[in-house]
């Protein structure tokens, strides 16, 4: 059977990384590589197609100058018809980000990235072919906004999936038994892996469900152990390839013909991460027996404050918490207690000048 197509668009370290790693994949017959600007998506182009090459890998890599800003973005799309689309755009990405002296929690920076995903999400919903779509900003909530009042993506990638591997290698250690056995089903937001992947240890963690089985036994109590173990991590740059395994994980699940197990955060209108079996079919939440699907909902609406929102209305309106709204009063000399689809850009264009 034919392998499908990706399209890579918006070309930051996420993006690239992700490149990097789809061309080493075996996963797709075509990756293409979209930019407006098509020097640098040729240079990143050739750089996949060298390394991968010489790795034995060798899918149809090419670049396109593709702009999601511009009025023909959606023929381009079209007539490239990819099957799968992995956009990640960002005004600042979180690395670059540096509030000073006002403490403004990870939520009071989503316009920045809101802002690009709506402008994108317009210009894919007047395209006649839509691919499935991979949102990679912030998916956890905006994702959820996205679809809340309207068009957004299937799923993101990352968060709920990357602490797994370590709770796999504690509950191996103490145990003596291959890690890839330890099966782990974990409901968590955003929030989550950075009280979990760090050096430090913390009395309180965000609201999450956990459980953790070795051939039919329940060892949730070995595998609660590990989230508090120190674990340095590097929030840096190296992160993003992190992310893109995370994302190669989810894209092996997402094309392949029988549904597999993985974890997913930003699923259509749900906020934050869940376990999920998915296929080329689609996707399906996968909750042990013993959680409910209004259990899963409520955890991670209840760990959303830990980003700094308060919630989340039906239509995608965001509402910060009072310390988000107190901190980007004081950094924008303005009144910030929401955010939506519609004043995004105004609030982004605010924050990049504040920034």
């Amino acid at each position: 059977m034919t392998k499908p197509s990706l399209l890579i668009l918006s070309l930051g370290e996420l993006g690239t990384s992700m490149l990097e790693a789809a061309a080493r994949s075996g996963l797709f017959e075509t990756i293409i590589v979209a930019s407006r600007n098509i020097e640098k998506a040729q240079e990143r182009t050739g750089n996949a197609i060298i390394g991968a090459g010489l790795e034995g890998f060798f899918p149809d890599i090419r670049a396109e100058a593709l702009d999601f800003g511009a009025p023909d973005f959606g023929r381009k799309l079209s007539d490239i018809a990819p099957d799968y689309l992995f956009s990640a755009p960002s005004m600042l990405p979180w690395w670059k980000v540096d509030a000073g002296d006002v403490d403004l929690p990870f939520a009071g920076f989503t316009a920045l990235h809101l802002a690009l995903m709506v402008q994108l999400r317009d210009r894919l919903a007047e395209a006649k072919h839509r691919p499935f779509w991979i949102g990679a900003s912030y998916p956890d909530v905006i994702n959820a906004v996205l679809n809340r009042g309207g068009y957004g993506p299937d799923c993101g990638i990352g968060n709920v999936a990357e602490p797994i591997p370590k709770i796999q290698r504690h509950v191996a250690s103490r145990l003596g038994c291959p890690a890839a056995q330890v099966e782990v089903s974990l409901v968590a937001q955003h929030a989550f892996e950075y009280y979990i992947l760090n050096a430090e240890t913390y009395d309180s963690l965000p609201p999450h469900l956990l459980k953790a089985t070795v051939a039919g036994r329940d060892v949730s109590d070995i595998a609660s152990e590990a989230l508090r173990s120190p674990f340095p991590f590097p929030f840096d740059l190296h992160f993003n390839r992190v992310t893109a395994s995370a994302g190669i994980q989810a894209l092996r699940a997402l094309t392949g013909e029988q549904p597999a197990r993985t974890h997913l955060p930003g699923i259509g209108s749900y906020l934050g991460g869940y376990p999920v079996t998915a296929s080329r079919e689609g996707i399906k939440i996968d909750l042990p027996d013993d959680w409910s699907m209004d259990q899963a909902i409520a955890t991670n609406d209840a760990s959303l404050s830990w980003d700094g929102i308060a919630a989340v209305d039906a239509d995608g309106t965001i509402h910060f918490t009072d310390k988000t709204a107190s901190a980007l009063r004081s950094l924008l000399g303005q009144s910030c207690d929401t955010l939506d689809v519609r004043n995004a850009a105004a609030h982004a264009k605010a924050l990049l000048a504040a920034l």
